[in-house]
């Protein structure tokens, strides 16, 4: 039994730290200078702890005997003997983590062209779409999803990510309507038209 208390637990800390991860994610391109740098230090210490902890929940689940959780089950979405959709959702989240993290740790490499740095802008994207998978996730599988406390939790990491989330899009649609925004696009739209 207490290989599945410290999976859920491992659980619980992959899911807030994986909020935290998003949530920086999304608020450290409108921080200041200073603050975006702590920001960046904070995001991807957090999708260490995120990946740590979602490889030690999927270990502890696999290895205890309280339910059955095979190794193909827990690494092929939906095939899973114990809540197959809801540990699928679980799987296709550490996928879209890892992407995400993969990406993240090619950055550097990425942001040589603009158009790489774009595509990379599109993957990591993708980390808003495996916190809501993972959100899913623990809510459908976790055994504790009707307890107070951790209705909470997932209450407190869905209103953190959604205020960054909607925090970025209105920064975004600010920034797209500054008039140096507007001058620049025009700038270059008129370059590109007389060549």
């Amino acid at each position: 039994m207490t290989l599945w208390f410290l999976a859920r637990a491992a659980g619980f800390v992959a899911l807030l730290s994986a909020s935290l991860t998003v949530a920086l994610g999304a608020a450290g391109s409108s921080a200041r200078r200073d603050g975006r740098i702590v920001a960046h230090l904070v995001h991807r210490s957090a999708a260490v702890v995120t990946l740590a902890m979602l490889a030690l929940h999927g270990v502890l689940l696999v290895t205890d005997h309280f339910v059955d959780v095979t190794m193909s089950g827990a690494l092929v979405p939906f095939t899973a003997g114990y809540r197959g959709v809801a540990l699928g959702l679980g799987t296709l989240a550490l996928y879209g983590f890892l992407v995400v993290a993969l990406t993240g740790a090619l950055r550097g490499r990425l942001a040589a062209s603009s158009r790489a740095a774009s595509a990379w802008r599109t993957v990591h994207v993708a980390a808003y779409a495996a916190w809501v998978l993972a959100l899913a996730h623990g809510v459908l599988a976790g055994t504790d999803t009707v307890r107070g406390w951790a209705l909470a939790l997932y209450g407190a990491s869905a209103f953190v990510v959604s205020v960054a989330a909607l925090g970025r899009i209105v920064n975004e649609v600010r920034h797209r309507r500054s008039p140096l925004v507007r001058t620049r696009r025009l700038a270059a739209f008129t370059d590109a038209g007389v060549r």
